[in-house]
């Protein structure tokens, strides 16, 4: 079929045109990925008349592509058969996530068009939590006997009928208990007489339906899978994970942290209302207001120490210089924990480890600022009411403890987070850098008063 490229002014054209053969020619060679982009560009208007006209099967590949936003508008307008029509035509775990979120008007009216079974499967994908194995597992996978032959496993695929590739085939006992798996390039090579039991791969990488998706995401990465069964209380094989599911958790974990880092938590929710978009927002803002407004009290402290009005210019360097060591400790214990998930201990090591870092660091910046303040004043003849030695003692200590200190904070803060179950991504940005920020003001004001007695 000669593939054809189309963007989303020649759709509106045909749709103004009235030309729905043409439109359902033209989607039928793309890739649903393409439509999908292309169907994000047209307004709400054109994306229902759009979905109104095309055929089921098209229909249900761009509803496994498209953002969520988009599907809460389009299954409004779709009719109930049509809906439950694309549902069937649809991989299971997609189809769940939209039959999850439909109102209970409209499932009501899907049920009564899907038979019993797949009713019964679509509840059960739907009950899973969405960040957990059983909300990324499609129930839909290849299992057979561990006394079946080689042969007859080869035939079983030849027969399935498959939404989803199979790549992997997984071995049950008489209980379905889970006991080993081949992927099918292997079975393909393996004597024909043999039984699965003398074949398969005993060494299972697998996941039970309450895990988080981010420690599925990392075994994935760790053991460069392809697919990963999954498995209930029992140990019974219930489902499989797929990587194009993973990529997708990769993906949106990365955007979560991500807002958090830049205090901005609505980025993966695609909030419209901007009072909503305040709502999350404006907390991490705040916290940066109030930490000013304390910076600022210390620096007139600071300044109101007798005669030491010169000490609130470094107040700046002090604090960039802490801000910045605090966001390289803060990013390297972030992505120790993302992706490695490593013990308690291993991310105490990790702590002492940035905290020996940020004193030599310190110590390297403490007295090159120094000496560079030092024959600053002394060379060119800087205003100023301190003695050229006193005053760079009094800056180079601070930059040295500020920088100290925010290498210590930025990593432990991070790893006690982690060790609550708390996002540790929520340790970075706005939250780190403003704690850094008023550190190290606080700690200069402090090494003022001590210094200057």
């Amino acid at each position: 079929m000669e593939h054809i490229n189309i963007n989303e002014d020649e759709i509106r054209e045909l749709l103004a045109n009235k030309s729905y053969e043409e439109i359902r020619k033209v989607l039928g060679t793309l890739d649903p990925a393409d439509i999908a982009d292309t169907f994000e560009e047209l307004d709400s208007i054109e994306q229902k008349q759009l979905f109104i006209i095309l055929d089921e099967d098209v229909s249900s590949e761009i509803l496994s592509e498209i953002s969520s936003e988009d599907i809460d508008d389009i299954v409004d307008v779709i009719s109930p058969e049509k809906l439950a029509a694309i549902l069937e035509d649809m991989a299971q775990d997609d189809a769940a996530d939209i039959y999850k979120h439909l109102n209970p008007d409209k499932v009501a009216s899907i049920n009564i068009c899907l038979d019993r079974e797949t009713q019964q499967k679509l509840r059960v994908l739907a009950g899973y939590e969405d960040d957990s194995a059983g909300g990324l597992m499609t129930p839909e996978f290849c299992a057979v006997s561990s006394q079946t032959t080689v042969q007859k496993a080869i035939s079983f695929i030849a027969e399935g009928e498959f939404t989803d590739p199979i790549s992997m085939i997984f071995i049950v006992d008489k209980s379905k208990i889970l006991v080993g798996c081949i992927w099918i390039s292997d079975l393909l090579t393996k004597k024909k007489s043999s039984s699965m039991e003398e074949v398969m791969d005993q060494n299972i990488i697998y996941s039970e339906v309450d895990e988080d998706q981010e420690d599925i995401a990392r075994r994935f990465r760790k053991y460069d899978l392809y697919a990963m069964p999954v498995v209930n209380s029992n140990k019974e094989l219930v489902g499989r994970i797929t990587v194009d599911d993973v990529v997708d958790v990769i993906y949106e974990e990365a955007n979560e942290d991500y807002g958090h880092m830049a205090g901005a938590p609505d980025i993966e929710r695609h909030e419209e209302s901007p009072l909503q978009i305040v709502r999350l927002r404006l907390p991490w803002l705040l916290i940066t207001m109030f930490a000013g407004l304390i910076i600022s009290v210390i620096v007139h402290e600071i300044a109101n120490l007798g005669n030491a009005e010169s000490l609130a210019i470094f107040v700046p360097a002090i604090m960039a210089m802490g801000g910045n060591t605090g966001m390289q400790s803060s990013a390297v214990a972030i992505r120790r924990i993302a992706l490695e998930n490593s013990a308690f201990d291993k991310l105490l090591n990790l702590f002492f480890r940035e905290l020996s870092v940020g004193v030599l660091m310190g110590l390297v910046c403490g007295i090159s600022t120094g000496v560079i303040v030092y024959f600053s004043v002394t060379y060119f003849g800087a205003d100023t009411t301190q003695t050229p030695f006193k005053l760079s003692s009094i800056v180079g200590v601070s930059m040295c403890v500020a920088m100290t200190f925010a290498a210590a904070a930025g990593a432990i803060i991070p790893i006690l987070l982690h060790r609550f179950k708390i996002d540790p991504a929520v340790a970075s940005g706005p939250f780190i850098t403003t704690g850094n920020d008023v550190a190290a003001s606080l700690i200069y004001f402090i090494m003022c008063m001590s210094l200057l007695g």
